[in-house]
C-alpha cells in the first residue's frame, strides 16, 4: 500500500436554523433558537455524508466529475424533519442551508456530526485498487446545547450549554463498501462526554450511473458523563422536574443504533439532488430514561432532502 493524495472532495458546512414549532401540543410554543439544533445532529450528519462524504464523492459518475483544483466550494439548500431532542416524540421541520469549502482534499470547513467544524485529513493510504483508501482525520467542532424550554418533557431539568468537541476518525473504503470508526470528546460545555461510533455503508448505481442508492448503519457507545448529562435524571433534577420524574442513572453502554437509506441523483456535473430516510433506536439506559420512555420515544425517524451546487 502507498500513501496517496486522493482527488478532491467537497465538504459541507451544515448550519441548522430551526424556525418552526413542534407539531405536538405537549411542546412549548416559542421561537426556535440555535441551542435547539443539536438534538437532530444524527440526521444532519447523515445528510452531510450523503452530499460530500469520502464514499459518496468517490462514486460520482465520470460525466459528473469536476476537474481537480486547489479550492472547491459547495452551495445548496435543503429541509429536514427530525425529533426536537434526543429521545423526543415531537418533531420539527428545519431549513438546511449548505455551505462548504475544501482545500486540496486535506483541510476543510464542513460538517462533522452535524454542527460546523474544521477538519484535517492527516493521513491517506491508497489500497490495492484505485477505489480502495484509508483516511485518518481529526476535527474540531461545536455542539449546540439543550434548553429546558425546548419541550415540556425537559421542564425543570435545567439547560445544557454547548461546547467545543474534538474527534479522531478512520474511514476505509473497499470498492462500493465503506466502514469507519470515530471517537469524540467534549472539550467544553455541559455534556462532558466521550463517544465511540462505528459505521458501515454500501453504495450502488441504479438504472443510471448518475443515480445512486446508499444503505448505511451505525452504532454509538457513550460514556458515563454523556449518558448522565443527556439521558440521566439526578435527584435534584427529579425534584425540580415539572412532570415529577424519578431519578434515573444512566451508565456507559451502547446508546443507539441507526439505519438509513438514501438516493442521490447528479442532475449535471455540478448539481446533485439527495433524499434520505433514517431510523434511530435508543438502547438500554437511554431507552429507559423518563424523558424517553415516559414522555418521548426510543424510536425516532428523520427525513432529509436537498440540492447542492459545487464548483
Amino acid at each position: 500500500m502507498s500513501v496517496n493524495a486522493a482527488p478532491h472532495t467537497v465538504p459541507v458546512l451544515s448550519f441548522l436554523i430551526k424556525n418552526m414549532h413542534s407539531q405536538n401540543s405537549n411542546s412549548f410554543h416559542k421561537p426556535a433558537a440555535l441551542h435547539k439544533i443539536w438534538p437532530g445532529f444524527f440526521a444532519t450528519a447523515m445528510l452531510a455524508e450523503l452530499f460530500v462524504s469520502e464514499s459518496a464523492m468517490a462514486q460520482v459518475p465520470s460525466g459528473a466529475k469536476k476537474d481537480a483544483d486547489d479550492w472547491q466550494f459547495t452551495l445548496g439548500a435543503g429541509v429536514g424533519y427530525f425529533a426536537d431532542y434526543e429521545g423526543s416524540d415531537d418533531y420539527d421541520v428545519a431549513p438546511l442551508p449548505l455551505i462548504g469549502i475544501s482545500w486540496r482534499d486535506t483541510v476543510s470547513v464542513g460538517s462533522v456530526d452535524g454542527p460546523p467544524s474544521l477538519k484535517v485529513k492527516f493521513l491517506k493510504i491508497k489500497g490495492p485498487t484505485p477505489k480502495d483508501r484509508l483516511v485518518l482525520s481529526t476535527s474540531l467542532g461545536y455542539f449546540f446545547g439543550r434548553d429546558q424550554d425546548d419541550n415540556v418533557a425537559l421542564g425543570g431539568l435545567g439547560d445544557l450549554d454547548g461546547g467545543v468537541t474534538m474527534k479522531l476518525s478512520a474511514d476505509y473504503r473497499i470498492k462500493d463498501f465503506g466502514a469507519g470508526v470515530s471517537i469524540g470528546r467534549d472539550l467544553s460545555g455541559d455534556r462532558e462526554g466521550t463517544t465511540l461510533t462505528a459505521t458501515a455503508r454500501y453504495s450502488f448505481a441504479l438504472d443510471s450511473p448518475r443515480t445512486q442508492l446508499t444503505l448505511g448503519t451505525s452504532a454509538t457507545w457513550a460514556d458515563d458523563n454523556y449518558m448522565e448529562n443527556i439521558i440521566g435524571i439526578s435527584a435534584a433534577q427529579a425534584a425540580a422536574s415539572m412532570l415529577g420524574y424519578a431519578a434515573h442513572n444512566a451508565a456507559l453502554e451502547f446508546k443507539d443504533v441507526v439505519v438509513n437509506v438514501s438516493i442521490r441523483h447528479f442532475w449535471s456535473r455540478n448539481v446533485a439532488i439527495t433524499g434520505m430516510l433514517g431510523y434511530k433506536r435508543l438502547l438500554g439506559d437511554a431507552a429507559d430514561s423518563p424523558i424517553v420512555d415516559g414522555q418521548g420515544s426510543s424510536s425516532q425517524i428523520s427525513v432529509l432532502t436537498g440540492v447542492s451546487y459545487r464548483w
